[in-house]
């Protein structure tokens, strides 16, 4: 199952997903975008000090401007007092004129105050200088007004000083007194003016302060939520690219090898998603090999396991018939594709060698069972291996005799002579394996008679459906049991058309009647 980008993946509105989006197509490594994230903060924080830097140098101006309107404002009450104070001396002058010292006193007092008044009028100046006391409205009215009180102050005190008091009275009754009321108009205009200037000014200044606190909450709301949302985003930017990653390394844990996952980041997130899919792509088609291999295998399994179950019931058939046929007959049975190719009935030309344990009725009699069933193993122990050996079929277990053909069901070369062969390699190896039972009374000794017919021979399976034995019937078998009941102890006696085939010493014997067979049979002797 393929992993791809839906808004339903998201929690986040598309706007943050743009900005997620956004941030992990940046292409930094991720130990360095959150550094970046971190210098952006602190220049956002570098940027709200140097704010509240600018503001805090505005409020000083501020306030260095209200400390100048407070001075000025001061120095235009000083000029009021000494208007009011040279006003107030003058007239205490020219109301005691009976007094000389008196007057005298007040005349230095006023000299004094306009002294003062001449000073504050300095300053004002010194000030208008230094920080535009004055606007240009009221500047040359000011200084103008200004040196005519300084003018007709001074008339009149010379006047005073020089004993003419009508003449500085009228001084001040008039020209002094104008003066001084104008320059008092004067300057009560400026304070006028200053008092609205400092009321703007605390107005802007209480307007300043409160944008500045706007400002600096502003600015601090606008830092933290800058903070956050680089935060945020960062983090999303990390967090959703590895959830999808996460996801399809949970498809391919449960064998979905098609999931892929796509994220844009351009950092070591996007190429641990290129090495994810690329491993996703490298284990399909690993997955699918194996799989066209699992079949394969499944298939050469199926036919391995047939091919096994037949060779084991082949072989299970081979060692059924192995105990019941000679080796070569079992292995060709086993061989042949139609077994009822081989045994199938017949007629042919075969030698048969009988063989028969003399005297075994009669120890089998007197015998303990055991040492019964003991000699017939030891008859048989020796007798099997040489019959094996020779290539003759043992067509049957008599107990004390055993019946052997030579060319059934196989056809073989010189079966006659190796009929014989295999009668004097029992006569020898039979003799030694009964040699310990042949102890006590003579009529219970063991001894052995051998007898080899060859002739024709009808060839075939008889038996019934669960059980089947390979036989030999016709003259030749019968020749060879009749000779072999004829045979003395040790004695082999073969057939006239046995002799005529082998290239052996051999002496006359007979002739025999025998039981079945019509007329004298010439036989011999090994």
């Amino acid at each position: 199952m393929a992993l791809r980008n839906s808004p339903a993946s998201n929690a986040q509105p598309s706007s943050m997903n743009w900005l997620v989006e956004n941030a992990a197509r940046v292409a930094l490594p991720i130990r360095l975008k959150l550094p970046v994230a971190f210098l952006i903060v602190v220049l956002l924080m570098v940027a709200l000090s140097l704010a509240g830097l600018s503001e805090l140098r505005r409020a000083n101006i501020r306030a260095a401007e209200l400390v100048g309107d407070q001075i000025r404002i001061s120095t235009l009450r000083s000029i009021e007092r000494s208007i009011s104070a040279v006003n107030l001396v003058g007239a205490e002058l020219f109301l005691n004129v009976g007094d000389q010292s008196q007057n005298n006193n007040l005349a230095k007092k006023f000299y004094d105050e306009v002294l003062l008044f001449r000073a504050a009028a300095a300053q004002t100046g010194n000030e208008r200088r230094a920080t535009h006391f004055l606007t240009k409205k009221y500047e040359k009215e000011f200084f103008t007004k200004e040196r005519d009180v300084q003018t007709e102050a001074s008339k009149m005190r010379a006047l005073y000083v020089q004993g003419d008091v009508s003449a500085a009275r009228r001084v001040y009754d008039t020209t002094l007194s104008e003066a001084l009321e104008k320059f008092n108009r004067v300057v009560s205009s400026i304070s006028f003016d200053l008092g609205r200037e400092m009321q703007a000014r605390v107005e802007e200044n209480a307007k300043a302060f409160e944008k500045a606190q706007n400002l600096v909450v502003g600015t601090s709301v606008l830092a933290i939520a800058t903070a956050l949302l680089l935060g945020l985003t960062i983090s999303a930017s990390v967090t959703q690219p590895l959830d999808r990653i996460r996801k399809a390394l949970g498809e391919l844990s449960y064998g979905r090898f098609n999931a892929r996952v796509f994220v844009p980041n351009r950092d070591e997130i996007g190429e641990l998603a290129q090495h994810v899919n690329q491993t996703s792509a490298k284990l399909g088609e690993l997955y699918d090999e194996v799989q066209h291999q699992k079949a394969e295998l499944a298939t050469l399994n199926s036919a391995l396991e047939d091919k096994v179950k037949k060779q084991v019931q082949e072989i299970e058939r081979a060692n059924r018939l192995r105990r019941f046929l000679p080796a070569q007959i079992a292995e060709l049975i086993v061989s042949e594709p139609e077994e009822e190719d081989i045994l199938r009935t017949k007629r042919a030309e075969i030698s048969v060698l009988f063989i028969d344990l003399r005297g075994f009725t009669a120890f089998a009699n007197s015998a303990p069972p055991d040492r019964v069933i003991e000699a017939l193993n030891a008859f048989h122990t020796a007798s099997g291996p040489l019959i094996e050996a020779s290539g003759g079929t043992l067509e049957r277990f008599l107990g004390d005799g055993l019946l052997v053909l030579f060319g059934a069901p196989v056809s073989v070369e010189n079966a006659a002579q190796k009929a014989t062969e295999l009668a004097l390699d029992l006569r020898a190896a039979v003799r030694i394996a009964i040699k310990p039972f042949g102890t006590g009374a003579k009529e219970h000794q063991l001894g052995l008679g051998i007898g080899i017919g060859t002739g024709t021979a009808t060839l075939g399976q008889i038996g019934f459906q669960a059980r089947r034995d390979y036989s030999a019937i016709g003259p030749a078998p019968n020749l060879a049991a009749r000779l072999c009941e004829q045979a003395k102890d040790g004695q082999i006696l073969i057939s006239q058309a046995t002799a005529n085939q082998i290239d052996f010493n051999l002496r006359p014997a007979g002739p025999f009647s025998l039981k079945g067979i019509g007329g004298s049979v010439v036989a011999f002797e090994l």
